[in-house]
């Protein structure tokens, strides 16, 4: 997950993390109402000024059925435009409005090279799509009542006993809602680079008592693990796995025959799209994208047609035809749609803030209209976004199967330009592109050149050694064939080591948290290698290993 976020993001955040977060439709769409919602936030503020002098420029910018009616007719131009400026393989999109389906149709290859189209019933990892979905889960349970608790505010450690964080205050009282709003105090994606090395994610949940807080519930950082415990922990409070209820609440309700949060319900698809990434100019897909650890955050998949049956359900209040009752009550829905975390202050005096509220970025139009929405993104090939006006009850859903590029926030936001203006308010997919671009770090400059007069290493064999870390365990530094290397995690995955200078080492990051290339620099004492600090691990100064003594 890679550098430096935009709009409100935290510095040294990878840009995959960013995005795995990305709120209003990523960085754009929001943008059409002058709003702002990103990754860990919202809409950069220069997207949101130049959309609100737009929209200032043209018309009201209502949403209207005859503003529906038209962009629908041209919706199709739109996606086959932005498809050809980014050749991603495939694309799925659906548009509910006023009760109905309007738009429902995919375009394009489930996999490259591979016979099969995208059409609506083909199965797509939603990444971070995944977390509004989850927490209609649980407002769903809680309509039905089906918590032995209090819900939302039940505390972790009540549903999960031994359940714990940092400080054991904030673990005694972090709840299920604290959680999915990213407000517990958990660094930002804390964990994730766990995942990466193989850590199974009831070992990652365990280990968030490791990271460092910030003030409990007095700021917002983006936590897949976190939401995931919360998720967890509430399912458990049911009697149910998260699957399970998932299905039982939601997906059977709703006639949702595709969804799960399952990779080995994925795997058994037989139209599932492939993730994929540009590698040397041709799209390569990746089948082998296991997100069971995160699940409830980011482990969803569904197909197009079954995602417009939720966002129907959400736009309709909750109610289903032929359901006595509502699936979602009305208490539920307000409960989610409200902010919880303020995700980025004003950028100027009297400017615009933007929120999260329960899975969801929570954000107001220009004219006034509650905007709800999120973005989903996979390094390893996948981006995704819905965004919604339940006033207005039209809402967008935009599942691509290629590593991000801004193009499913890019379609949605000239969609609803055309709604709202009858013009886009500019060339979305060109603005964005840029934005969600992978930022260059500073250990990738640095390490991609030669060291300006570098010193020798020491003998190889004096680096070698076993480096304990209580977060990311045992780093073992071998030596074989006059080469240096470490291995590190379950995975037992192994890093080959470059010499830079000196004592001073690196290497190429791999995963979906990849960041190009990392320093691995080794202190001594007394000609003795003590520690070894690997750059790309040491955000929240947890990437110090100490040498185990001989």
């Amino acid at each position: 997950m890679a550098q430096d976020g935009v709009n409100g993001s935290t510095p040294g955040l990878p840009r995959r993390a960013l995005l795995q977060g990305l709120g209003a439709a990523g960085v754009g769409v929001a943008v059409t109402g002058g709003g702002s919602s990103t990754a860990q936030a919202a809409v950069p503020p220069q997207v949101a000024r130049g959309a609100t002098a737009a929209a200032t420029a043209s018309t009201c910018g209502e949403i209207t059925p005859e503003g529906v009616t038209r962009a629908l007719a041209v919706l199709e131009d739109i996606i086959k435009k932005d498809k050809a400026a980014t050749t991603v393989p495939g694309i799925a999109v659906a548009v509910v409005y006023d009760g109905a389906v309007r738009y429902l149709k995919g375009i394009g290859e489930r996999q490259a090279g591979v016979a099969g189209d995208v059409d609506p019933d083909t199965v797509f990892q939603l990444a971070s799509v995944s977390k509004p979905l989850s927490s209609t889960v649980i407002a769903a349970a809680l309509t039905r009542q089906l918590s032995k608790g209090q819900g939302w505010n039940d505390t972790l450690q009540s549903l999960r006993p031994g359940f714990t964080l940092a400080d054991p205050w904030v673990g005694q009282h972090v709840t299920v809602a604290d959680m999915f709003a990213h407000r517990s105090g958990l660094p930002d994606h804390a964990g994730d680079l766990l995942e990466d090395l193989g850590y199974p994610g009831e070992q990652i949940v365990s280990k968030l008592a490791l990271y460092p807080l910030s003030r409990f519930r007095d700021s917002y950082a983006y936590t897949n693990y976190g939401l995931t415990a919360g998720a967890v922990a509430f399912a458990a409070s049911t009697g149910r796995s998260w699957g399970d209820l998932a299905r039982e609440v939601l997906f059977a309700p709703l006639g949702m025959s595709s969804a799960n949060y399952s990779f080995a319900e994925l795997q058994a698809s037989k139209n599932r799209a492939a993730l994929h990434t540009l590698v040397n100019g041709r799209w390569t897909p990746d089948l082998g994208a296991n997100n069971d650890g995160q699940a409830p955050a980011g482990g969803a998949n569904a197909s197009v047609r079954d995602l417009a049956r939720w966002l129907t359900m959400l736009l309709a209040g909750g109610s289903v035809p032929g359901l006595q009752g509502p699936l979602v009550d009305t208490a539920g829905l307000q409960t989610l749609w409200r902010p919880q975390s303020v995700t980025h202050g004003p950028e100027e005096l009297g400017g615009r803030s933007g929120f999260y509220g329960l899975g969801w970025n929570v954000d107001y139009e220009n004219t006034g209209e509650l905007r709800l929405s999120h973005s989903g993104a996979f390094g390893r090939g996948a981006a995704t976004s819905i965004l919604l006006f339940p006033s207005k009850k039209l809402g967008i859903a935009v599942l691509t199967n290629a590593d991000p590029r801004g193009l499913p926030e890019a379609i949605a936001a000239e969609f609803v330009d055309i709604v709202r203006y009858n013009a886009s308010t500019r060339n979305w997919l060109a603005y964005l592109g840029p934005l969600v671009a992978e930022p260059v770090t500073e250990d990738q400059t640095k390490y991609s050149r030669p060291a300006v007069n570098p010193t020798p290493p020491r003998s190889l064999g004096a680096y070698v050694g076993t480096y304990p870390n209580r977060v990311y365990g045992d780093l073992t530094v071998s030596l074989q064939q006059g080469m240096l290397s470490f291995t590190v995690g379950p995975a037992g995955k192994r890093f080959p080591l470059m010499h830079y200078s000196g004592d001073e080492f690196f290497f190429q990051t791999t995963g979906e948290n990849a960041s190009g290339f990392s320093g691995a620099i080794f202190t001594f004492s007394r000609n003795r290698a003590t520690s070894l600090t690997i750059n790309a691990w040491n955000r929240d100064k947890l990437g110090v290993f100490s040498r185990r003594p001989s």
